[in-house]
């Protein structure tokens, strides 16, 4: 698949010149085969991984005892043999337990074994160049308060401030580290993140940086992903001292590092973890620890070792994304023999500061303002980065039971977390185990505070409690519907055995009973708690739930790992990557690329009548009807985009490529629809539309033409990509594919684009005036001629009397406006009220069926020669070929 994706854009590249219609698709055809190339990348990767689970949330105390509990050997130790030194996790690694917290790092346990170069024990994983940027933009937009801050994202000034200057200063031959595929790699990661502020950026910044990074020098990279930080100097001089090192360790991916990185010995004779780069300290030395240096050695690409070099230890810190913890025992849990446990670091609450000088007072720490962003933007990467490469597919989500959490956004990454792993939708998560586990923690200490409650309180305070977890999820649909009219009920209650409390005896370290005066209020709370109804909701078996965490020297362990056991199955994940594999292929190979290759022998009269009744089908329901005009919306271009285009044009190439995304909608109450259509519509048969002639004008005007007419060509097949889109328009993806083909055919049939040309090349030739000074008038008029094609389907230009016949009235054309009013008289209202709204969806609908049959004959293939026709094929089936063999 990753092949064919390449070999398809070279087609696009080779043949966009002798088609028209490929022409305006060619940029957002290419920037999808580039998204799917890195998803695909991703996928080969995870499937080659072993199954992993991960530990995530806010109860750090909670993760650290579940995995202990899980991966411990006999004698109760996370242990590691490295060389001749046997290490404690908790003792020698693990810088919690007396205030002190990570740098933000995974820790990956596992029982598979590194071959480690003598010496140097120790793997780590490194981020990328782009990790870097995605780290430090992540920072600025979520620990800075934007509506405070004077953010420079508009798309004159970031042409005339970066952009101009660094096309200039743009190298023949590419740089190291960053490459096309991972610009547009960030530009997927910040628009899905921060749509709104990277609105502006679309149509101007993103195409010139897929263009320009991979060739400019280290400076230059940094001025141009300055705008991801708000140019703040301090982020830039960060990112150039990451990358620096990056560079010297030759980009490596992973490095193996002498026992120096955790222990050190001690006065005492012992090992001392003071100077760990789990330590939150290591960070706050950036840019002061040069004499520190740390010897590791690199592992190139292919799996070799390359000379070992000297790395500052706070920088390492910052670099390392993973920590390889290697089991010395069997773990108390059989199933961690052959599944990797992921320990992430602590979600934080983020800052809301508008300088960076009050980082620090507003972090509460005397430390480095810049190592308290990386920190706080690296911790959030790290969980993003493992979603994305789809390293782990069962989580166990941590929170305590016994306080409310600080931490706003972790829903939204646990959100996207389920999206990528288990399935969009409670229909694709209905066929198989869940991957999520929610664990709540510190259950004995709940139980504690609640021993003088009575029966009335209690009910209460199971109430709260569950109020209290879920309410940082609430908003999310999988809370309620995992599966089909099913909510999220795989829920565990856990405790750690062994700790002293009020209602447990212990001999020694033997849990031995419940405390004889606390049994029966112990029976009174487990009553109460499974008869709330939230916890019926959101728990499969709320009494073995509770019977498991009251269990003596266990707390809920066993019951937790036996769900593991299950879950965590490797034949899982590859099902689900296969299930990805498959959705990308249908989607390129048979709709996207699909659409440009000719059968033999096609019904192409049929076809399009199919579609027109599966499109009236689909539109004239209740629910979509009362959408209508937001779905004609989203087929509007963007004005934001067009104006940053209009103002690249002038340096735009062909290649450049980019696409917009169609905007965020927000989930409104349904309520009723406000009218119904089956009594108004009868459909007609249907009348050609003339076209219009070609004609070449080569120009500024034709320049901006054409590159609007990719944008929006991008925008509609990027709509049915936007998922909460598809939701809020309660749309079914393949109707809107098949009207956006249809929009797009007939945009190019009727020759929209010189009609544009003809609307704004008059004020091109004629204004005497820069070019900053006619955007809004071209940009407005752009707009206008896009849009009157969306909302008439290229009728509104003809005469009423050719127009074809409307299924509302007997002699009643499609878009016919009402009879003028006479001077000085009075208007005729019938007897009822005309359903103004109705006649416009049903003129649309019928103005959409002789758009589609007259589109026959000018479909997206029909400009290609048989001998590029014949290449294509042999590309999609070679996509084909692909999926089918990850199905094996």
């Amino acid at each position: 698949m990753y092949a064919a994706a390449d070999d398809a854009i070279d087609w696009i590249l080779d043949v966009r010149t002798t088609s028209q219609r490929l022409e305006n698709d060619s940029d957002g055809l290419v920037l999808k085969l580039r998204i799917v190339r890195n998803l695909v990348r991703r996928l080969g990767r995870a499937a080659s991984q072993p199954m992993s689970v991960g530990f995530f949330g806010i109860s750090q105390a909670g993760k650290s005892y579940l995995i202990s509990a899980l991966a411990a050997g006999a004698n109760g130790h996370l242990e590691t043999q490295l060389e001749d030194t046997r290490l404690d996790f908790i003792e020698h690694v693990d810088p919690g337990g007396k205030g002190g917290e990570a740098t933000g790092l995974v820790t990956r346990f596992t029982r598979r074994p590194v071959d480690a170069p003598r010496g140097y024990p120790i793997q780590l994983t490194l981020f990328s160049e782009v990790d870097l940027i995605k780290v430090l933009g992540n920072a600025f937009f979520n620990d800075f308060d934007h509506t405070k801050l004077a953010y420079d994202n508009d798309p004159a000034s970031v042409r005339s401030k970066v952009l101009s200057g660094l096309e200039k200063r743009r190298r023949q031959l590419p740089v190291s580290g960053i490459d096309a595929d991972d610009v547009v790699d960030l530009m997927e990661y910040f628009r899905k993140r921060f749509p709104t502020l990277m609105e502006p950026l679309k149509g101007d910044y993103w195409p010139s940086a897929i263009d320009l990074a991979p060739y400019l020098l280290p400076d230059d990279r940094a001025q141009l992903f300055s705008v991801l930080w708000g140019g703040i100097g301090e982020m830039s001089e960060a990112y150039l001292m990451l990358r620096g090192a990056l560079e010297k360790l030759g980009h490596a991916e992973f490095c193996y590092c002498p026992l120096g990185v955790l222990v050190n010995p001690s006065e005492s004779g012992g090992l001392s973890k003071s100077q760990s780069i789990m330590s939150v300290d290591i960070l706050d030395q950036l840019g002061k620890d040069h004499a520190d240096l740390i010897d590791v050695v690199p592992v190139g690409a292919d799996g070799t070792l390359a000379e070992a070099c000297g790395v500052p230890r706070s920088i390492l810190a910052a670099l390392t994304t993973e920590l390889r913890f290697v089991l010395a025992e069997p773990p108390a849990a059989s199933t961690v023999e052959n599944v990797d446990l992921l320990d992430f670091p602590g979600y934080r609450g983020r800052l809301s500061v508008t300088d960076i000088n009050q980082v620090s007072a507003d972090a509460d720490t005397e430390g480095s303002a810049i190592a308290q962003l990386i920190l706080r933007g690296k911790v959030a990467c790290l969980f993003e980065r493992y979603t994305d490469d789809q390293e782990m597919n069962v989580l166990v989500l941590c929170t305590p039971s016994d306080k409310q959490s600080d931490v706003n956004d972790i829903g939204p990454v646990l959100d996207t977390w389920i999206n990528a792993t288990q399935g969009e939708g409670p229909e694709k998560r209905q066929h198989r185990l869940p991957g999520l586990a929610w664990a709540m923690t510190r259950f004995d200490m709940r139980i504690d505070s609640m021993l003088q409650d009575t029966r009335e309180n209690t009910r209460v305070a199971w109430a709260k409690m569950m109020k209290m977890v879920l309410e940082r999820f609430k908003q999310f649909e999988w809370i309620d519907e995992w599966c089909p009219s099913q909510s999220f009920s795989n829920t565990y209650v856990v405790r750690k055995p062994k700790m002293v409390t009020k209602w447990l005896t212990l001999d020694g370290e033997n849990e031995t009973d419940i405390a004889d005066n606390w049994k029966g209020q112990v029976e009174l709370l487990k009553e109460t708690f499974i008869a709330d109804s939230t916890v019926q909701k959101h728990f499969a078996d709320p009494g073995a739930a509770w019977d498991a965490m009251v269990r003596l020297n266990d707390g809920g362990i066993s019951r937790l790992a036996e769900y593991l056991a299950s879950a965590a199955r490797i034949e899982v994940k590859l099902e689900r990557i296969r299930e990805q594999l498959d959705e990308h292929t249908r989607e390129v190979a048979e709709q996207r690329l699909g659409a440009y290759f000719q059968k033999e022998g096609a019904a192409e009269v049929e076809q399009k009548q199919a579609i027109v009744k599966a499109v009236n089908a689909d539109l004239r329901t209740p629910k979509k009807l009362a959408r209508f005009g937001e779905l004609l919306h989203a087929f509007q271009p963007s004005v934001e985009q067009l104006r940053a285009r209009y103002l690249r044009a002038g340096a735009a190439s062909p290649e450049e490529s980019g696409g917009p995304k169609a905007e965020e909608a927000v989930v409104a109450d349904e309520g009723d629809a406000l009218f119904g259509l089956d009594d108004l519509v009868v459909l007609p048969d249907a009348e050609p539309v003339a076209g219009t002639p070609v004609s070449s004008v080569s120009t500024s005007a034709a320049q901006f033409a054409k590159a609007a007419m990719r944008d929006w060509t991008a925008q509609l097949r990027s709509l049915t990509d936007n998922t909460d889109l598809m939701y809020f328009l309660a749309a079914d993806p393949k109707v809107v594919q098949n009207v956006t083909d249809e929009l797009i055919t007939g945009a190019n049939r009727l020759n929209i684009e010189h009609r544009i040309v003809d609307a704004i090349q008059d004020a091109e030739e004629r204004v005497a005036a820069m070019r900053g000074n006619l955007v809004e008038r071209q940009v407005m008029t752009t707009a206008n001629c896009i849009n009157d094609f969306v909302d008439y389907l290229g009728v509104s230009g003809v005469s009423v009397d050719e127009r074809p016949q409307s299924a509302v009235g007997a002699h009643r054309k499609v878009f016919e406006p009402p009879p003028e009013i006479p001077a000085g008289a009075l208007p005729q209202l019938p007897p009822k009220p005309i359903n103004f709204s109705g006649l416009y969806i049903v003129d649309w609908l019928d103005a959409f069926a002789r758009l589609a049959v007259d589109n026959v004959g000018h479909s997206a293939g029909r400009e290609i020669t048989p001998e590029q026709n014949e290449r294509l094929g042999q590309i999609l089936a070679q996509m084909q070929r692909g999926a089918a063999i990850a199905a094996e």
